[in-house]
C-alpha cells in the first residue's frame, strides 16, 4: 500500500486564482455550440437483418400480451410482472430506438426473451422472487448470476440489475447476508441488452465469499447520479425484499464511472456504507474537464455553487463517517482524482487506506485486488457500535442530510456548507457544536438510545438544553432549531412546521425534481407569443427524448385538463407552457414568485419581453407544498454533456430568465441565460442580485 503525497495548500490557491479570473472574465450571455457538435448518447446502432428484427417485434408483442392477460388475473402481479417486464423492455427499447450495437445482440435479444418466456410460465406456476429468476433449488458449489427488475418510483419504468449469489448460499439458513453493491463503468453501448446479458454470463472484478453482490443498472452511464442515483437505492431496497441483508454490511464499490459512482454516494450518504471502494473514477468537473483556463459558459458564482451538488472534495470530511479502501491504477490518468481525496482527507485529519496498483494503468490487478477484498473482509467481521458515539457531517444542500441519526434540515444559506459535530458523553447527554445549520432533527428508533430515560441534556453551540423524546417510538426524536439561522438561541421544536422553507427533498435546484417522481403537464392552448409557443414545443419533445435515450425512462404525460388530483398529491409537476396557455400554471400564478403576462415577465424589480423570453424555474407546488412544480424545464444538461458523465451536472440553479428564438443553439443551455438564481430558504426572490 502507498500513500500519495499532494500539496493541498498549493492546489487551493492555483483554485482560488483561477476562480477569481474567471469572475473578472466571463459575462452572464455564454457563446452558443450547436448541439450536432456533441455525439449522441447512447450512439446510433446497427442496421440489423429486416426479418430478424420483425421476428423479435413478433416475439416482444406476443409476450407482452400474455404477461398483461396474465398479470390481469393474478393477484400479486407487482411481485413478479417486473421480473418478466425488464427482459421484454429490453428487446423493445432496442428495437425502438435502433440500439443493437453487435450483430450477435440479435441472438441476445432472443435469449432475453426465452427467459422472459420461462418466467412467464413459471410466475403463472406460482414461482416468486429468487426462485422466479433462476436460483437453484439446492445451493451450489459456483456462484449464481441472477437479473431481475423493480419498477422505478420516479417513472414506473423497469430498470434491471443483476446480482451474483455466492457459492453455497442457502436463503433458509442464512440469517443475514453482506451486500457489496458494484456500480460499472461507463459504456456508451451499455443499454439494456449488453448489461443484461453481460450480468447473465459474468460474475464481475469482485466476488467475496458469503456475500451477495448487487449490480445496478443506473440509468446507463450518468456516474450514478440523479435518477441513477435513485435507482442504486432503489434495488437496493428491492433486493432486501427478495434476500435478508445485514444493514450493517451494506458496501459500495466500483471502477472508473463506477468509482466516481461510488465517492460522490460515499460523501453524500457516509453512514449507509460499512466500507466504500472506489477504483478510478473522477471527483470533480472541473479539474477532470481541464476547464482551467478556457471554461465553454461562464463559470460565475452560481455556476459554482452548483458544482458542489456532485463535486466530491467540498463533501470529504464526511468520509470520517465510514471506512473507505481506494485503489489507483499507478500509471492512470484518473488517478489524480484519488489522490486529490486522500490528500484533501489529510487536512481534514484522518486518511484511509490507499492501494496502488504497480505499474497499472486504468484496470485493477489481481494483487491489489486480492488485498482490497481482504482488508474489507475484515471490517465486515468487525462489530458495529450502536449507535455510534460520534458524528462529523457536512452538506453544502438538503438533498443530503443525513448521517446516521443526524439529519440537518435547515441551512442557514444553501450551497454554502452546514457543518454538524455531534457527540454522545454518556447515556444522559449529547454534545453537538454547528456552522451554517438553522435545524437539526435527532432519530435514535434504530439504537433504542437512551434506554429508560425520555429527556436528554444537551449542549449544543455551548447552549445548555434539557431536550424530551417527543415521539412514542423506542429512542429519542426531537427537532432542533435556532431563532436566528446564523447565530440565534437553540430551542426545541413542538407541532408542525408550516411556513414555506427549503428541506430535505424540497430545495431546488430545477434538476431535483427529476430525482423523485414527476408527471409532464402540458398545455392544451397555444401561448401568447408564436416564438415562445415553438420554443416550447421543442423543449417538450426534446425534455421526453432525453429522458427516455439517456436515463432510459418511461415519460408519463397528461394534458392541463388531465391532470388529477392524485398527480398533484403524488408527483412534482413538470408544467409547459406560458400562464395563458397551461391552465394549472394559469390557476395557481397568483402564488408563484415569477409573474409572466401577455405583456410582460417581472421578476423581483426586473422585467423581460414575454415575445422573446421565457421564465424556467421550479417552486414548491402551492397546491401541494411538498412537490415541486417546474416551468418550461427538463433536465437541465444537454448534449453538451453527452461527452462525459463528468459534464452531467445541474446547469441552472432554481430559476432562470432565457431569451429564446427560431435560430438558437442549445447544446449548452435551452436559450440564452438573461439572468438566474436561486431563491432564499424561505423560497423568496432574494433582494439583492443573486449572482
Amino acid at each position: 500500500m502507498l500513500r500519495v503525497p499532494m500539496s493541498q495548500t498549493a492546489m487551493s490557491l492555483g483554485f482560488a486564482r483561477w476562480c477569481c479570473l474567471l469572475l473578472i472574465a466571463t459575462p452572464l450571455a455564454t457563446t452558443r455550440l450547436r448541439a450536432e457538435t456533441y455525439k449522441r448518447l447512447p450512439p446510433a446502432g446497427i442496421k440489423i437483418d429486416a426479418a430478424a428484427g420483425k421476428s423479435l417485434r413478433v416475439r416482444v408483442k406476443q409476450i407482452q400480451s400474455k404477461l398483461d392477460e396474465a398479470a390481469s388475473r393474478s393477484d400479486d402481479a407487482a411481485k413478479w410482472s417486473p421480473d418478466v417486464q425488464v427482459l421484454v423492455r429490453a428487446v423493445r427499447l432496442a428495437l425502438d430506438q435502433e440500439l443493437f450495437f453487435k450483430k450477435e445482440q440479435v441472438k441476445d435479444a432472443g435469449l432475453l426473451l426465452d427467459e422472459a418466456d420461462r418466467r412467464l410460465s413459471a410466475a403463472v406456476n406460482g414461482q416468486r422472487g429468487l426462485k422466479l429468476i433462476g436460483l437453484a433449488d439446492q445451493p451450489l458449489q459456483e456462484p449464481q448470476l441472477l437479473v431481475g427488475g423493480f419498477v422505478s418510483h420516479l417513472d414506473d419504468s423497469v430498470q434491471p440489475y443483476g446480482l451474483v449469489i455466492p457459492p453455497n448460499f442457502d436463503a433458509a439458513a442464512t440469517p443475514t447476508s453482506r451486500m457489496d453493491v458494484w456500480l460499472h463503468g461507463r459504456g456508451d453501448t451499455k443499454t439494456e441488452i449488453p448489461f443484461l446479458r453481460e450480468r447473465m454470463t459474468k460474475v464481475g472484478h469482485y466476488a467475496p465469499e458469503s456475500t451477495i453482490v448487487l449490480h445496478p443498472f443506473g440509468r446507463h452511464c450518468n456516474a450514478f447520479k440523479f435518477a441513477g442515483e435513485r435507482d442504486v437505492y432503489e434495488s437496493i431496497d428491492h433486493v432486501k425484499r427478495l434476500i435478508a441483508i445485514d444493514d450493517d454490511r451494506v458496501a459500495i464499490r466500483g471502477f472508473s464511472m463506477g468509482g466516481a459512482g461510488c465517492w460522490h454516494l460515499a460523501v453524500h450518504d457516509p453512514a449507509m456504507w460499512f466500507a466504500v471502494n472506489p477504483g478510478a473514477g473522477f471527483v470533480d468537473t472541473l479539474v477532470y474537464q481541464k476547464w482551467h483556463d478556457d471554461p465553454p459558459f461562464p463559470l460565475d458564482p452560481v455556476q459554482q455553487k452548483l458544482l458542489r451538488w456532485y463535486d466530491v472534495l467540498p463533501w470529504v470530511t464526511n468520509l470520517k463517517n465510514t471506512q473507505v479502501v481506494a485503489y489507483s491504477g499507478e500509471i492512470d490518468k484518473q488517478k489524480q482524482a484519488a489522490d486529490r481525496v486522500f490528500e484533501a482527507s489529510k487536512s481534514a485529519g484522518f486518511d484511509w487506506p490507499y492501494v496502488i496498483g504497480a505499474g497499472m494503468a486504468h484496470k485493477i490487478d489481481p494483487v491489489s485486488a486480492k488485498s482490497i477484498d481482504a482488508t474489507i473482509a475484515q471490517w465486515a467481521a468487525s462489530p458495529v457500535e450502536h449507535p455510534r458515539k460520534a458524528i462529523e457531517f457536512v452538506t453544502h444542500t438538503l438533498r443530503y442530510h443525513q448521517a446516521d441519526w443526524l439529519s440537518v434540515t435547515g441551512l442557514a444559506e444553501h450551497w454554502n456548507a452546514g457543518r454538524v459535530k455531534a457527540n454522545i458523553l454518556s447515556d444522559e447527554m449529547m454534545e453537538i457544536r454547528t456552522e451554517g445549520v438553522s435545524q437539526i432533527a435527532l432519530d435514535f428508533r434504530q439504537s433504542g438510545w437512551p434506554e429508560g430515560s425520555d429527556e436528554i441534556k444537551l449542549i449544543i453551540d455551548r447552549e445548555r438544553l434539557i431536550i424530551e423524546d417527543e415521539d412514542e417510538a423506542a429512542g429519542l426524536q426531537c427537532r432542533l432549531i435556532r431563532d436566528n439561522p446564523d447565530d440565534g438561541q437553540w430551542y426545541q421544536l413542538s407541532g408542525e412546521q408550516t411556513e414555506l422553507r427549503k428541506r430535505p427533498g424540497m430545495q431546488g435546484p430545477i434538476d431535483d425534481a427529476f430525482c423523485d417522481r414527476f408527471i409532464f403537464v402540458v398545455p392544451s392552448r397555444p401561448a401568447v407569443h408564436g416564438v415562445v409557443q415553438r420554443w416550447i414545443d421543442r423543449e417538450i419533445a426534446y425534455a421526453k427524448s432525453r429522458w427516455q435515450r439517456l436515463m432510459r425512462g418511461d415519460v408519463r404525460i397528461v394534458t392541463d385538463a388531465e391532470l388529477t388530483e392524485e398527480q398533484i398529491e403524488t408527483c412534482n409537476l413538470i408544467c409547459f407552457g406560458d400562464f395563458s396557455s397551461n391552465q394549472f400554471l394559469r390557476d395557481i400564478a397568483p402564488q408563484l414568485p415569477i409573474q409572466w403576462t401577455r405583456d410582460e415577465i417581472r421578476v423581483g424589480d426586473r422585467q423581460f419581453d414575454p415575445s422573446t423570453h421565457a421564465p424556467v424555474f421550479c417552486y414548491p407546488n402551492p397546491r401541494n407544498p411538498d412537490r415541486y412544480v417546474v416551468v418550461n424545464s427538463g433536465m437541465t444538461f444537454r448534449e453538451f454533456s453527452n461527452t462525459s458523465n463528468s459534464r452531467q451536472i445541474a446547469m441552472l440553479p432554481d430559476w432562470a430568465v432565457l431569451e429564446v428564438s427560431d435560430e438558437m443553439d442549445d447544446a449548452i443551455f435551452a436559450g440564452n441565460v438573461i439572468d438566474k438564481g436561486f431563491f432564499d430558504e424561505r423560497w423568496q426572490l432574494p433582494v439583492a442580485p443573486n449572482n
